[in-house]
């Protein structure tokens, strides 16, 4: 199930919750929590709030950096930064899907072990205010040819280039702002339809 479309929750967008309803019923099988800003009661609470709701649509809950907060949540997976802790311990803390985010061939060959890469950003964003340099379809190209796990392509990814990503044999995208503009059901479409 670590194909298609993964969307990642943005409350400057609205609440996550909202959000994950919303792409839930468009289709979207994988839901990432994503929160840098609230406390951890407060993260805990809305993580267990998509548990329940991503149970209902029998979809994948996946916590952002945070280990204890996944467990507590009884989520299916955790998705790590290169600043996080590093898989093998995260491995013998939880058993769930581990991801990890990647930037270059060497970070993603460091990450095999993980059961998914996310890669970017592939262009320029603006959801992640940490978000390095864009690597362009080159860079995601080089990194799909060394590794095979599934491996989503991340940043900047809307509907007009889309195409040009999934071509380059990516299992997925992951994506904030293309959900939760008009074009949404479009771009789902136009993912589902590729990787069919």
């Amino acid at each position: 199930m670590l194909k298609g479309v993964y969307f990642i929750t943005d409350s400057s967008f609205g609440s996550h919750e909202e959000l994950a309803r919303r792409v839930l019923d468009l289709g979207v099988r994988i839901i990432q929590f994503r929160e840098k800003k609230m406390n951890d009661r407060e993260k805990l609470r809305i993580a267990r709030n998509l548990r329940e709701l991503t149970d209902s649509y029998d979809a994948l809950l996946i916590i952002n950096d945070r280990v204890d907060i996944a467990i507590a949540a009884d989520a299916d997976g955790v998705h790590l930064g290169q600043e996080d802790l590093p898989v093998g311990v995260v491995r013998d803390l939880f058993d769930g899907i581990v991801g990890v985010s990647v930037h270059s061939v060497e970070e993603a060959k460091k990450a095999r072990i993980a059961d998914y890469l996310g890669i970017g950003p592939v262009f320029k964003t603006t959801t992640k205010e940490d978000a390095r340099d864009p690597i362009g379809v080159s860079g995601l190209r080089k990194i799909i040819r060394e590794v095979e796990i599934p491996s989503f392509a991340i940043g900047g990814i809307n509907a007009d280039n889309v195409l040009e990503v999934l071509r380059c044999g990516v299992s997925g995208v992951a994506v904030v702002s293309a959900l939760v503009g008009d074009r949404a059901k479009d771009f789902i479409e136009i993912v589902n339809k590729f990787l069919k």
